[in-house]
């Protein structure tokens, strides 16, 4: 694997180290005393343009409480067993460093359709003596974020100014110890609109690239899309000569890595053959034992490795430049999403049955859904019987059935 990014090999450790935003840290400041007083009520809002030093601050924050970082991220919104869990482990010292806890909420605004879970969590979570919670916003106005405002304390980071992102790349070569051209990194600068995480990305890219610095400040540096889609990232992976480029690529893109995972992994058979397919593959596979990892343990310093296994270590499984292919969307989230409604009313069946016959759900799943399916093969008397007394008519409850069955098939791989 590559070294670390420079993003997080020169991400700030302490408030003072971030640059071009002192107001922001004298407000972060007041906060992080009442935390350490134990009167902190509210939770610290971090808002602002991406790049600006919120992520970075949050984490400063911890480490300078001496408390130990807890991220949630979207997918643990959606799972209300691990919410329970972090609400009920909130107070609980970490097991590794012995650490009180801090959680962090990133780029809450990105998650919509996760707002009821993200309001409830919060309140939850400050009504904890001695939890504090960190959470960050690129737009705080969202309609989802209403609430979530009124529960924090809204601290506002601005974008930075071209000199001040300059002046963080020169002070990176000097510690590499790479020259770069004075004109080439007020380019970068410039060019990043205040964005410091793309401007530091674009300066290691140019730095381990294999242009020449003429060639590369005019075909790679032009005016930048700061978030750089999907089919950027792909076409870097698979067609890309640089490798490690094609994953800063990636750490540019507002692409969730389990949906790019999705994109890598419905588009390489389409584009590598033979021994280069099978090695990446291979990559793949390791990739999401990591993802697993992270999800069994929630530690989130391993997203790294995932990310760089589908991206950097993808690209190099290929012998030569494959031939060009359109990309396709993956066929899984387009079948989840044309069976959304289906899903709505398996999970409201499920509930509903359980409810009649006092079991939970999981009972429900395991034990009692077989032998409707068997029913609904035969006579379907016990069909007949649940369209009475749920109010559903005979036909949803079979198509929910045919549902569930598919669900058991590729669960025991038949």
């Amino acid at each position: 694997m590559a070294d670390l990014p420079w993003t997080e090999k020169y991400r700030p450790k302490r408030l003072d180290e971030i640059k071009g935003q002192n107001k922001a840290i004298s407000e972060i400041r007041d906060w992080m005393r009442s935390v350490r007083a134990g009167k902190v009520n509210k939770a610290l809002l971090l808002v602002g343009p991406p790049g600006s030093g919120k992520t970075s601050a949050a984490y400063a924050i911890a480490y300078e409480l001496g408390y130990d970082p807890v991220e949630v991220n979207a997918s643990d919104l959606r799972d209300r067993t691990h919410l329970k869990y972090v609400v009920e482990s909130a107070k609980a010292v970490s097991l590794l460093t012995l650490s009180k806890r801090l959680i962090i909420l990133d780029e809450i605004d990105a998650l919509p359709s996760e707002g009821g879970a993200l309001v409830s969590l919060v309140k939850e979570l400050i009504t904890k003596e001695g939890v504090p919670v960190v959470m960050t916003a690129n737009d705080p106005y969202e309609r989802h974020l209403y609430e979530i405002r009124s529960l924090s304390k809204v601290v506002r980071f601005y974008r930075l100014r071209w000199t001040t992102v300059l002046s963080v790349l020169k002070e990176i070569c000097r510690k590499e110890g790479v020259k770069v051209p004075d004109n080439v990194l007020r380019q970068i600068a410039i060019n990043s609109q205040g964005d410091l995480r793309a401007a530091i990305n674009d300066l290691e890219s140019l730095v381990k690239g294999s242009h020449k610095l003429s060639e590369v400040i005019g075909k790679k540096f032009g005016k930048r899309d700061v978030e750089a889609d999907v089919f950027k990232v792909l076409t870097a992976v698979f067609y890309g000569e640089n490798c490690y480029s094609a994953y800063l690529t990636s750490l540019n893109t507002d692409v969730d890595p389990d949906m790019l995972f999705r994109w890598v992994e419905e588009n390489l058979p389409y584009v590598y053959k033979g021994k280069a397919l099978s090695r990446a593959y291979d990559y793949l596979s390791y990739a999401d034992i990591v993802r697993s990892r992270i999800i069994k343990t929630n530690n989130w310093k391993l997203l790294v490795y995932y990310t760089q296994l589908m991206t950097y270590a993808v690209c190099t499984a290929k012998e030569a430049k494959p031939q060009g292919v359109k990309m396709r969307f993956p066929e899984i989230i387009r079948k989840l999403a044309t069976t959304k409604e289906l899903r709505a009313k398996t999970r409201e069946f499920l509930s509903r049955l359980a409810k009649e016959l006092h079991v939970p759900t999981k009972t429900v799943r395991m034990e009692i859904v077989p032998i409707l399916i068997a029913d609904s093969k035969r006579e379907g008397k016990i069909i007949k019987r649940l369209e009475r007394d749920l109010g559903l008519r005979e036909e949803e409850i079979r198509e929910i059935l045919e549902d569930l069955e598919e669900h058991y098939k590729l669960e025991i791989g038949g």
